[in-house]
């Protein structure tokens, strides 16, 4: 596969046909975590390509502002599947090549990466909200949960001295459970629906809250740090469930004969499904070599590869099929889950609802206040949604 990437990078293209020389290296700006950005680097090797890494945080819109000036444009950017319709909707990117189009994509990748009817990114994960045990553990009675109230049961029998019952962040993200669980929502720019405007939403953020309060979930860590506390609590078995991503699994699991392993993984009822996406901004220096970039990134031999390094979920039928125990298992318990809204402002909705739940958690704010700021922002933006 280096072998591979590195021709790809070196490789002698031009947009009308012609051959020419590369203007330098492709320029691939990404949100990798640091065991990501390893394995990249051991993948790429010596090809000329140059890595600038994006914080996730605020991402699209410094992504966005950045793409619009047009000016030291990158070749490549992997963006979270949230961030696509904004971008896409604004003629920032470059529809990916008819090739690409074609792959055997996962239906629920290909639905990620697809804006107005048509593939405008290269999918190249799945990721969502897991429930993850240590497999050297026995499962609570009765696990997986079926639904919010199992859940919290079994966590709250787990609890105990120098024991949470589970782990969860004080997160937009991870309050989307409790909100389906209560029938609520995020708001919905494509029907115009505001998701929490009933008390079910007040109900889902105090019941989030309250398990902090009782000490069955672990204290909040401090932004920036969440992954590295996560997993070290997990490690010392002071966590019994875990509600994460594959994003963690480098820091959770153990590498094994085939893959990473040590962890069981099974469905958060309600949890949201995502993804991590490849686009060619329109501005692009270089978009046939990015193009070619992304394509062996995507591929399933390197999709396989990667799942079993870093338990990352493919999303090629191929590539899953070929995948390590860890990411199948991964795959299986997102299949339940359900993608967020798709429409230019469901990114930004987190920009309102993570600081509300922090402040609750925090004990700096109720949820009937914290949820009716959040009303009135999302009002507003549903307001100047087309």
């Amino acid at each position: 596969m280096r072998v591979e990437l590195l021709i790809v990078a070196i490789a002698l293209v031009a947009c009308d046909g012609d051959r020419r020389a590369p203007v330098g290296p492709v320029r691939f700006v990404h949100t990798f975590s640091p065991p990501e950005a390893a394995a990249l680097a051991d993948l790429l090797g010596g090809a000329e390509v140059e890595l600038t890494l994006l914080p996730f945080s605020r991402g699209e819109a410094v992504l966005g502002a950045a793409l619009r000036r047009a000016a030291d444009c990158p070749d490549l950017i992997r963006i979270d599947a949230t961030w696509l319709p904004a971008l896409a909707d604004a003629g920032l990117l470059r529809p990916p090549p008819p090739e690409l189009a074609e792959r055997d994509w996962l239906p629920e990748a290909a639905a990620l990466a697809t804006w107005r009817g048509a593939l405008a990114a290269a999918p190249m994960s799945l990721d969502g909200l897991v429930l993850v045990r240590s497999a050297s553990e026995p499962a609570p009675d009765g696990w997986p949960p079926g639904d919010l109230d199992a859940l919290e049961a079994m966590s709250r029998a787990a609890s105990g001295p120098g024991r949470f019952g589970l782990g969860l962040r004080a997160d937009g993200y991870w309050l989307v459970p409790f909100l389906r669980a209560r029938g609520a929502d995020v708001a919905d720019g494509a029907r115009h629906t505001l998701g929490i405007d009933g008390p079910a939403a007040e109900a889902a953020l105090a019941e989030m809250a309250a398990l902090y309060t009782d000490g069955v979930a672990a204290p909040a860590p401090a932004p920036g740090v969440e992954a590295e506390r996560e997993a070290e609590r997990f490690a010392r078995g002071a966590i019994a469930i875990l509600a994460t991503g594959p994003w963690a699994f480098p820091d959770l699991a153990s590498m094994g004969a085939d893959g990473l392993t040590g962890l069981t993984v099974d469905a958060w009822p309600g949890a949201p499904r995502g993804g991590q996406l490849l686009a060619v901004p329109a501005c692009a220096r270089e978009p046939v070599r990015a193009w070619q970039l992304a394509t062996s990134l995507t591929s399933p031999a390197t999709q396989a590869a990667w799942s079993r390094r870093l338990g990352t979920v493919p999303t090629t039928a191929r590539g899953l099929a070929e995948a390590g125990p860890l990411a199948r298992a991964t795959y299986t318990a997102l299949a339940g889950a359900r993608p967020l809204p798709q429409h230019p402002l469901s990114a930004a909705l987190f920009d309102d609802l993570t600081p509300a739940v922090a402040a609750v958690v925090a004990g700096d704010a109720t949820a009937g206040e914290a949820i009716a700021g959040v009303r009135r922002a999302w009002t507003r933006a549903l307001e100047a949604a087309p």
